[in-house]
């Protein structure tokens, strides 16, 4: 952080400490850019002085502390250099040396202030990866991992249907999994077989894992993809029972309290030409449960692979007012449909919105360069990351061959 530059007069300390709380009340009003594209803004005070940082949503972050501006009280929203900062700084931004020199700071701290006003001083915005820098070093110390894979063609596809390619047998990284049936069903991770970032470790310690960016291209257009977090999947649910379907779907390792979890369900043995509805009764993300979506009709002759009901894309519409499923209580099938029809249910995280161009031209996002910053792939209770898996709509009969390349980095 620059050091603060000195005024030619000697400044009023009344009137810094009014400026520096008025911007603080300023920034902590402001949309909480911070948190999300960590952005932050470079602010003087009345005589030319680098009072700190504006950060949006959450208030002030000075380049000094309080006393060395003669300003003896508390500030609200006004953030000051922690004794990590310090070290960092005394050490040139030598990390090493500088955990070495705030564990003595902070070891003299404690004798002379006790455990709590020593614990008041430790970092606010040391962390996690921020900034560039932070992920430069982590990729430059080995903490980066790089996955590239390919998805076999879906040949049954439906133009302009979304379809999902998690059961391809013929894929890289090669592995399919089989959901247990109804009730229950099976909790979704990294190492389950048909995840694409089998590749990927865990991270370790108090790193978190990012995804700096995503890519694709097809042999076939298609429309757009959908990268997700498939989290869990319950399988074996007939279209040839008219009465409720106990499901019960397992407990959400990730993103646990539902918001913004969405469902769907996959063909996996093809519908019959006999109309139906379904609905499915489910638990929300504030934890009331009951909650029933609207009848939405399944897509007759809906072949394997394909999702389904459409009406709003990928998921199932929910009742009025829910933003997210916690928990599938039970389906229901208005009509019975004839043959052989059988569904899965997914409940996931969508992660990336990813537009289609044309046959074999690469798209890839780059999350560092958009407005919501970084996306964190979430580690569960199973203290495993996610189940990522692609949703398409192709534009054809063919998913066409998709391949994709992905970079992470930890920290």
């Amino acid at each position: 952080m620059t050091a603060p530059l000195v005024a030619k007069t000697p400044a009023d300390v009344d009137v810094i400490a009014s400026e520096i709380a008025r911007v603080a009340a300023l920034a902590k009003a402001m949309p909480p850019a911070w948190d999300g594209a960590k952005v932050a803004h470079g602010f003087t005070g009345t005589q030319g002085e680098n009072l700190g940082r504006v950060l949006p949503g959450r208030g002030v972050a000075l380049a000094s502390d309080l006393k060395s501006l003669g300003i003896t009280k508390p500030i609200p929203h006004v953030f000051e250099k922690t004794l990590a900062m310090k070290a960092v700084e005394a050490c040139g931004g030598r990390e090493r040396l500088a955990l070495g020199a705030a564990a003595m700071l902070l070891g003299a701290k404690l004798g002379a202030l006790g455990m709590a006003d020593a614990l008041l001083s430790l970092p606010l915005f040391v962390g996690p990866i921020t900034n560039y820098d932070g992920i430069i070093n982590g990729r430059a110390n080995g903490k980066g991992e790089d996955v590239v894979f390919w998805l076999a063609t879906q040949t049954t596809a439906t133009a302009l249907g979304w379809h999902t390619p998690i059961r391809s047998t013929t894929r890289f990284p090669q592995g399919t999994f089989a959901p247990a049936n109804i009730p229950g069903g099976t909790q979704l991770n990294r190492a389950t077989p048909g995840s694409l970032v089998r590749g990927l470790t865990n991270p370790s310690g108090s790193d978190k894992k990012y995804l700096l960016s995503v890519g694709w291209t097809s042999s076939s257009t298609l429309n757009m993809v959908l990268l997700v977090d498939m989290l869990v999947a319950s399988g074996g649910i007939s279209t040839n029972v008219i009465t409720p379907q106990t499901v019960s779907t397992p407990v959400l390792t990730r993103y646990t309290t539902g918001a913004g979890v969405l469902a769907t369900l996959e063909v996996t043995s093809q519908l019959s030409t006999t109309a139906a509805n379904v609905t499915i009764t489910y638990t929300n993300q504030a934890g009331a449960n009951s909650r029933t979506s609207p009848a939405t009709g399944l897509t007759t002759s809906a072949n394997t692979g394909r999702l389904v009901p459409v009406e709003v894309g990928p998921w199932i519409r929910l009742q009025a007012d829910d933003s997210g499923v916690r928990n599938v209580e039970s389906i229901t099938v208005t009509a019975a449909m004839g043959g052989t029809g059988v569904l899965c249910l997914y409940l996931y995280e969508p992660l990336h919105f990813l537009p289609g161009v044309a046959t074999n031209i690469y798209v890839e996002r780059d999350s560092t360069l958009q407005i919501d910053g970084l996306t964190e792939l979430v580690v569960g209770t199973d203290s495993e990351l996610g189940f990522l898996s692609w949703l398409v709509m192709p534009n054809g009969s063919s998913t066409g061959n998709i391949n994709t390349f992905l970079r992470t980095v930890a920290g």
